[in-house]
């Protein structure tokens, strides 16, 4: 009879443990999950449009969407060079606001480039202060847009590895919801688009 008991003692304890631990893998399944919905939701955060409507335009082709034409008019590499051999990329835009409303815009926000990898590069503040020092016309964030009017000026900037020489510029036309990313306008460049700091971006 002791024997029996035993033996009974140590099946019920077995089952014991074999549910605790089944309950245990299902508590590190749910949390592998919630983490991996977090994450999605970080990229989608982070400017990724898988979901957005594309308008697809040339450098120097007007684009048009949410009240606001978009033009990429060329796309410029400064010579510079960081410390990672990466090249500093700026952009001259121009765009109209017909609304009835003034907005801002930034380059973090509202640009980014896309590889042909299908990695995106977003706004590098080194860019930034280099250009403030070199470039008289260069126009830093925020960019400010008044209504029923215009912005055309030199703007980013990006730095891009030195193999990179095409590329699509992404753009949101936000207005003034800056989450709103349903929108994006593309401009694919290529090697033969990018030129030299002009003369009016010097100043």
């Amino acid at each position: 009879m002791k024997k029996l008991r035993i033996t009974a003692c140590l099946l019920a304890m077995a089952v014991i443990f074999s549910v605790s631990g089944g309950c245990s893998d299902d508590n590190k399944v749910q949390s592998s999950s919630t983490s991996t919905s977090v994450g999605e939701k970080t990229n989608v955060d982070n400017n990724e449009d898988v979901n957005a409507n594309e308008i697809n335009v040339s450098v120097a082709e007007e684009a048009n969407k949410n009240e606001t034409g978009f033009i990429l008019n060329s796309v410029i590499d400064s010579g510079e060079r960081n410390e990672e051999n990466q090249k500093y990329i700026y952009f001259n835009v121009t765009i109209k606001n017909t609304s009835d409303e003034d907005y801002e815009l930034n380059t973090l926000n509202n640009f980014y480039i896309l590889k042909p990898d299908g990695t995106e590069v977003h706004f590098d503040i080194r860019t930034q202060l280099f250009a403030q020092k070199n470039y008289k016309n260069y126009v830093p964030n925020p960019i400010k847009v008044p209504a029923k009017g215009e912005f055309t000026g030199y703007i980013g900037g990006y730095a891009v590895d030195e193999s990179v020489n095409d590329f699509t510029v992404c753009f949101f036309p936000t207005q003034n919801d800056a989450r709103n990313k349903s929108d994006v306008i593309k401009c694919p460049v290529t090697a033969s688009d990018i030129i030299s700091p002009p003369a009016d971006f010097i100043g």
